[in-house]
């Protein structure tokens, strides 16, 4: 998937020269993974969710294909990339909530923020191997390639969820697919203030953060390092989040999880300020790597606690509200870093972001419900006490 996401967005910069259609590309992702995902959350609660993942792989393997052979034949064009684009999203929000509402029934609820952890910590290794293979593969061979070990590789996720074995809740999926389930789902993300919040946050942080938009503009015109460099860029921030996962995975569980998720978002914030004044590419690596720390410190936490506060039964759809939020957020983060940074510059985008998601956790932080949140030692959420 990290080829796919290299190999686009190299490719939509190379054939528009423009940071404002990288953005765009952000775009076509946010649309249809925010409109649809409240639908993946209900399919998630009444299928069985490995069979609704198998499907959703499946269905990317086919747009991953197309795209190799359209860059083969050298007739890629842009509209091509932003309707792969929206049809990658478009699957990914189908089956996103399933797979997130998949690991509590893998694991005891006493060791879920570990495995948790364990699982950020084996999607980026993928994130570190990805770019920076692809970027080796980009600059020797095109984007063709990137695309066809994209499309390869969706087969080993299937054989991976063939041989799981687990079953739901039984009462999963009794409700089936109708509107009130849906309010549901949001009547119970309503009555916890903690799961209100913690959307909020992560929404927030995503959209004025992540200034992954705008690396390859950093990588071709500030720093001068090419596909090779943006690879090296793209890795780093995973090599900080693989950091940090791997020290979550192997510690106890986390007993004052609210304040670890605000402070891993607060050095998130804090690095990527100083990606934006790095006067040199690996200072600007070293940052993009406190940056996946930061994060993952906050998305393992933050995913502890909306699993532990969520019965089995209400998973896919509240998972899924979290997405509309989560998953769109990064995608319009995208999209208002390219404006920023056609408008200012890059600088001025990564910079203000940063800022914008420091103000953002400061506000969060009054919120008792996330401030006090605490875990007891057997995996169960203590009561907040105004």
């Amino acid at each position: 998937t990290q080829f796919t996401n290299v190999a686009m967005a190299w490719q939509i910069y190379e054939l528009t020269d423009s940071v404002t259609q990288i953005g765009l590309l952000g775009l076509a992702r946010a649309l249809p993974q925010m409109g649809l995902v409240l639908f993946g959350g209900l399919l998630a609660d009444t299928f069985d969710r490995r069979q609704l993942l198998m499907s959703t792989q499946l269905a990317q393997f086919f747009v991953s294909g197309a795209l190799c052979l359209l860059s083969l034949l050298q007739a890629i064009a842009p509209w091509h990339l932003f309707a792969a684009s929206a049809l990658l999203a478009l699957f990914t929000a189908l089956g996103g909530p399933a797979r997130q509402s998949f690991i509590p029934s893998l694991v005891p609820r006493a060791h879920l923020s570990n495995a948790i952890a364990l699982n950020n910590t084996q999607r980026n290794v993928g994130q570190i191997a990805g770019p920076s293979l692809a970027g080796l593969l980009l600059a020797a061979t095109g984007a063709a390639w990137c695309y066809a070990v994209d499309a390869v590789s969706w087969f080993a996720i299937v054989i991976a969820l063939l041989l799981v074995h687990t079953r739901q809740a039984q009462d999963v999926g009794r409700r089936g697919i109708a509107l009130d389930a849906l309010r549901e789902g949001f009547r119970f993300s309503l009555s916890q203030p903690v799961l209100l919040a913690l959307i909020v946050l992560d929404f927030g942080a995503n959209f004025f953060g992540a200034p992954r938009a705008l690396l390859p503009v950093y990588a071709r015109d500030v720093f001068q390092v090419g596909a090779n460099g943006l690879g090296m860029m793209y890795a780093a921030s995973s090599v900080g989040a693989v950091a940090a996962a791997l020290v979550l995975s192997t510690r106890g569980e986390p007993r004052r999880a609210g304040i670890g998720a605000l402070g891993g978002l607060a050095f998130y914030g804090f690095c990527i300020a100083g990606f934006a004044l790095s006067p040199s590419f690996w200072l600007a690596l070293v940052m993009l790597a406190g940056m996946g720390a930061g994060d993952t410190v906050n998305a393992v936490l933050r995913m502890t606690i909306v699993q532990l506060v969520t019965p089995d039964a209400l998973r896919g759809r509240v998972s899924s509200l979290n997405s509309v939020f989560t998953a769109g957020g990064p995608q319009l983060g995208q999209f208002r870093s390219g404006i920023v940074a056609d408008w200012w510059g890059p600088s001025a985008s990564a910079l203000s972001g940063g800022l914008a998601t420091l103000l953002l956790v400061a506000g969060v932080a009054c919120v008792p419900a996330v401030r006090r949140f605490r875990i007891t030692p057997a995996g169960v959420p203590e009561p907040v006490r105004s």
